[in-house]
C-alpha cells in the first residue's frame, strides 16, 4: 500500500496547535468502538487539565489533517468545548503500523479489533505472520491465534468488536470450530452462562442491604442524568 506524499504546511515532529473543526478521523483506525465510560472520565479530565499528551496527525492526499493517534482525545476534547488541541505532525511513515502498535501498547483494542487490524496491515503491505509478530511485539503463534478470529462470523465478530469484557481466549476457541454452526452454537452457549453468572450476581446483591440501597442509589443518579 503506497502513502500518500502530500506538500503541507508542518514540519515533522514538530507541535503544533490544530482546530479540531479541521481535525478528521481516519477510517483505517484499529479501534472502531469508542467506550462511553471511558470517554466520559477523559472529557471530565480534559475539561478540568487540558489535553496533556498531544496527538499525532499526517496530512491527506487533498491536504485534509487525518488523526493517526488520539481520536478518543480529539472526541472528549470537543465534548469539553475546547477549540484547538495540541498535535504533533508526522509524515513518511506506514500510518497504519503507528496506529496499531500505539493502540496495542495502551490495550485499546478488543480482541476482534486487533484481529481485524492485523489482518489489514498483512494484507495491505504483504506481511507474513512472523513480519507482523515483530512490528506488534507478539510471537508467531500468538499472531496466528489472533487472525483466526477472522474466521468467525459477521454476526458474532460485530458483538465482539465493541465488548471489552470477553477475553482473548474465548473468541479464539469458538473460532477454532470447523463450521459456521458450531461457532454459533459456541457462542451461545457462552452467551447463555454469561447471563446466568450475571442473574446470580445481581440476586445475591440484592439480598445484601447494603447492596441493594447501592444499587438503588446508583439508578437514582442515572435517572437524574
Amino acid at each position: 500500500m503506497a502513502f500518500e506524499q502530500t506538500t503541507v504546511p508542518y514540519e515533522k515532529s514538530k507541535l503544533y496547535d490544530l482546530h479540531l473543526s479541521d481535525l478528521q478521523a481516519d477510517p483505517d483506525q484499529p479501534r472502531k468502538v469508542i467506550d462511553a465510560v471511558g470517554l466520559e472520565d477523559i472529557t471530565a479530565s480534559i475539561a478540568k487539565l487540558g489535553v496533556l499528551e498531544p496527538i499525532l496527525f499526517r496530512a491527506g492526499a487533498d491536504g485534509s489533517l487525518i488523526i493517526v493517534v488520539g481520536e478518543r482525545r480529539v472526541t472528549a476534547a470537543r465534548a469539553a468545548g475546547l477549540a484547538a488541541i495540541p498535535a504533533v505532525y508526522i509524515a513518511d511513515a506506514n500510518y497504519a503500523e503507528v496506529a496499531l502498535v500505539e493502540n496495542l501498547l495502551r490495550q485499546d483494542l478488543t480482541a476482534v479489533e486487533e484481529a481485524e487490524a492485523l489482518q489489514r496491515l498483512m494484507t495491505d503491505q504483504s506481511y507474513t505472520q512472523e513480519q507482523l509478530g515483530v512490528i506488534v511485539g507478539k510471537a508467531r503463534t500468538t499472531v496466528g491465534d489472533i487472525l483466526t478470529l477472522n474466521k468467525l462470523p459477521q454476526e458474532i465478530r460485530d458483538e465482539c468488536r465493541g465488548n471489552r469484557q470477553i477475553s482473548r481466549s474465548t473468541p479464539i476457541d469458538i473460532a477454532r470450530k470447523k463450521q459456521v454452526r458450531g461457532m454459533m452454537t459456541a457462542y451461545n452457549s457462552y452467551k447463555t452462562k454469561q447471563q446466568k453468572v450475571k442473574g446470580t450476581r445481581q440476586k445475591k446483591d440484592l439480598n445484601d442491604p447494603a447492596a441493594l440501597l447501592d444499587a438503588i442509589n446508583k439508578l437514582i443518579d442515572k435517572l437524574k442524568r
